[in-house]
């Protein structure tokens, strides 16, 4: 249930965030230059837009780390996921010699047959060919 509540506040501070970086003005003034037309801090005051905007950028990222950060814990349960036991039963499995299943006699694998050539070498004239007659 937790799970479920982090998820939602996650992908809520997510969606909130492109649409406050969409209307943040940058050099050629965004989204919000639609607005108000040329004046972007129109909207907000002279001076109110960008610290604004910037304070609700830096507060979803923020909480959107957090969550993220939350999520990737509670899926990890704790961080303890075996990783040493998975990487310690794979060197083994790599280093230990192939056993055949029980009940099953090992067979000699035969070697790889030479194989021809894909096109034949060309084979010199045994002769040089007859002058065309006029």
């Amino acid at each position: 249930m937790l799970e479920y509540l982090v998820e939602a506040i996650h992908i809520f501070v997510a969606l909130f965030m492109v649409l406050v970086v969409l209307v943040q003005g940058g050099n050629s003034g965004g989204v919000g230059a639609a607005f108000g037309g040329g004046n972007s801090s129109g909207v907000f005051g002279a001076t109110g837009a960008q610290s604004l905007l910037g304070k609700l950028t830096y507060g979803a990222a923020i909480i959107f780390m957090l969550t993220s950060i939350t999520l990737t814990v509670m899926q990890g349960h704790g961080g303890d996921i075996g990783l040493k036991e998975k990487l310690k039963a794979a060197g083994e499995q790599s280093t230990a010699p192939a056993t055949p299943p029980a009940g099953e006699t090992p067979t000699a694998t035969p070697p790889p047959a030479a194989t021809a050539p894909a096109t034949p070498a060309p084979t010199a004239p045994a002769a040089p060919a007859p002058a065309p007659t006029k």
